[in-house]
């Protein structure tokens, strides 16, 4: 239910593929849609959102150049906690790629 090549849809295939959860765009009764409704859709479907990454956790921020925020795949978190890993799409370029960032580059942290 999510548009191709986003990185909401390849976030939303990743909690699919790995965490074998049926998640779409109406998951728990809550629209999804952009990247930038993530964090309020979590709160109001009860799904645990905060500032702690780890493995598999949804890298979530309302900022970006589009204006309708960014989400990616917390690959890895360094052993101090302070560096993420994210797998993401679109974040350049509508391509696949890696990067590793400061934790507070993402506002929030979903557990699903």
């Amino acid at each position: 239910g999510f548009f191709k090549c986003e990185c909401v849809s390849f976030v939303a295939w990743r909690i699919n593929d790995v965490k074998k959860i049926k998640f779409t765009n109406w998951y728990k009764g809550q629209h999804w849609g952009n990247a930038n409704l993530w964090d309020n859709a979590a709160r109001a479907s009860g799904v645990k959102i905060n500032k702690t990454p780890k493995k598999g956790a949804v890298a979530q921020t309302d900022k970006s150049g589009s204006g309708l925020g960014h989400v990616a795949w917390v690959k890895s978190v360094s052993k101090d906690g302070k560096k993420v890993t994210v797998e993401e799409y679109n974040y350049k370029k509508d391509k696949y790629g890696t990067r590793t960032v400061d934790k507070g580059d993402f506002q929030w942290y979903i557990h699903l």
